[in-house]
């Protein structure tokens, strides 16, 4: 099977092309458990770029400020209560384009856990004005109505996809690009056994790709619907990740069946493709990112260390 598809996206006046030419037939438990494992060894292999996906800017190396009590940012618990979501319309797109979020598990939802900060107050962005600045500290923990981390071993602040159940999420058969920028600290954020993630694709039966940071770097998981790992594997190492803005793109076919496919790219090259079923007996797939900790009382320390990831540039586009 073979589209030429193209999808335009606006953002702050810029057009933003993105263009497929062809379409290949081809994440631990949240809410009841995960089954970890051990460090991957080995960096992906990096393979031949396909074609423009979602326009970006130029790699930068920014450092992020280290762990400080947040001034000047606006946060993402006010904004939402007054706004309901953050989305295209939050700051003419600066953002997120192609999609909306809402907060994770709105309970316990720290005003320190998510920030939306600016590059007047010295904070660093990807590209434009704003970025998200998300900070777990030891202790943090939420919860919505059928799931409580701090009764669980976890800890996180996160944002999740928001929008209509039925027809603003991820379903069979769906295509979609997905692009977002991360700056990682100067150390990995995981301790011990700990298990850190930073970005999912969940579905209302079972996470399964997962963005996760490692000691040597930061990489993914793809779980079957048991939870089982089918993939594990580290995409980038430390020393071309920690301290500097990095570009991810996911190019997703959806589907229960082998045609489904996610492919990974990390800033503009093809380095992983996970092809097979991506959304076994689920109903939709929807994304959920920002910091979450499992398996707190592994850590193999006294206290969690505060961890703080900034994100940026949060898009989705359709592939027709």
């Amino acid at each position: 099977m073979s589209k030429n598809k193209r999808t335009v996206i606006h953002n702050r006046g810029m057009k933003i092309t993105v263009i497929r030419l062809f379409v290949f037939t081809t994440a631990l438990m949240m809410l009841v458990g995960c089954r970890g494992s051990a460090e991957p060894d080995t960096e992906a292999t990096a393979m031949p770029t396909a074609t423009a996906k979602i326009a970006q800017a130029a790699p930068t190396a920014t450092p992020a400020p280290v762990v400080a009590e947040i001034q000047n940012g606006v946060s993402c618990t006010e904004f939402i209560r007054a706004n309901k979501v953050i989305s295209d319309a939050t700051y003419e797109g600066d953002l997120v384009s192609g999609w909306e979020f809402q907060l994770k598990h709105p309970k316990g939802f720290m005003p320190h856990g998510c920030q939306i900060v600016s590059s007047d107050d010295g904070y660093p962005t990807r590209d434009g004005r704003y970025s998200l600045r998300f900070e777990v500290r030891d202790g943090d923990c939420n919860s919505n109505q059928g799931w409580n981390d701090c009764e669980t071993d976890r800890s996180r602040h996160e944002l999740t996809q928001a929008g209509d159940h039925l027809k603003d999420h991820q379903y069979e058969g769906d295509e979609f690009w997905y692009k977002w920028s991360m700056l990682m600290p100067d150390n990995p954020i995981k301790r011990g056994k700990t298990i850190s993630f930073i970005g999912q694709f969940n579905s209302d039966n079972s996470a399964r790709f997962y963005m996760e940071d490692f000691p040597k770097g930061v990489g993914y998981r793809f779980n079957d619907v048991d939870y089982n790992i089918l993939e594990q594997n580290i995409l980038i190492k430390n020393e071309h990740v920690r301290s500097r803005w990095t570009d991810i793109e996911i190019h997703a076919l959806w589907a229960s069946t082998d045609e489904g496919f996610i492919k990974i790219y990390v800033n503009e090259e093809l380095t992983r493709t996970v092809e097979g079923p991506n959304m076994e007996g689920a109903n939709r797939i929807y994304f959920d990112f920002g910091i979450y900790n499992a398996f707190l009382s592994q850590c193999d320390c006294k206290n969690m260390p505060t961890q703080v990831v900034y994100f940026d540039e949060i898009r989705r586009a359709r592939v027709d």
